[in-house]
């Protein structure tokens, strides 16, 4: 009799990173903040990787997007242990170079990077800018019910791209100098 193989994550990431969106009055997470971490503990639980970084600040309401994040990850299974917490970016390239730092210091680079699908174009560029190798999964479902308010965030996002870019060059500069820098300092 043949055994069905359990299934097996295609790559295994160093983290999934999870990007935050509104937290509502009373510390409600939107929506959005809802579909996405809850994608994100889907694929932990199917072993796309070990540890969840949860990132986002305080929006209009507190507390922090991360903060909510991690309480719904918590409440559906996923270990507090195995659950990182950025709180201070107040945006998606913020939230990249934080994230960037965070894990550095733990020798991870392999990111599946969990937003919106509107949102992952510009967020993939901001955690590659970072130098991060990031890949996107998409959040199930619709980032709003109205059409014209899907068109906002498209439209949002494809001015945002450019600006991005520009955002892009220093970091990007700063990171060959260094790569040149370690380069120079290694030779004998």
């Amino acid at each position: 009799m043949l055994q069905k193989q359990p299934e097996v994550p295609p790559v295994a990431y160093d983290v999934i990173v999870v990007l935050g969106a509104a937290v509502w009055p009373g510390g409600q997470p939107s929506p959005a903040l809802q579909r996405r971490i809850l994608h994100a503990v889907d694929l932990l639980q199917r072993g796309y990787a070990a540890y969840l970084l949860v990132t986002g600040g305080v929006g209009k309401y507190p507390p922090a997007e991360a903060a909510v994040m991690q309480r719904l990850a918590v409440a559906h299974g996923t270990p507090p242990q195995h659950i990182l917490c950025e709180d201070q970016a107040a945006s998606t390239f913020a939230s990249a170079l934080r994230c960037c730092d965070m894990l550095r210091q733990r020798g991870w680079s392999r990111v599946l990077l969990v937003t919106d699908r509107y949102h992952l174009p510009r967020a993939l560029f901001a955690f590659w800018s970072c130098g991060l190798r990031a890949v996107g999964s998409a959040a199930p479902g619709k980032p709003a019910r109205r059409l014209r308010q899907r068109w906002y965030y498209y439209l949002r996002e494809g001015l945002a791209l450019p600006w991005y870019l520009v955002r892009a060059v220093p970091v990007l500069l700063r990171r060959r100098r260094q790569a040149v820098g370690h380069k120079s300092t290694a030779r004998p």
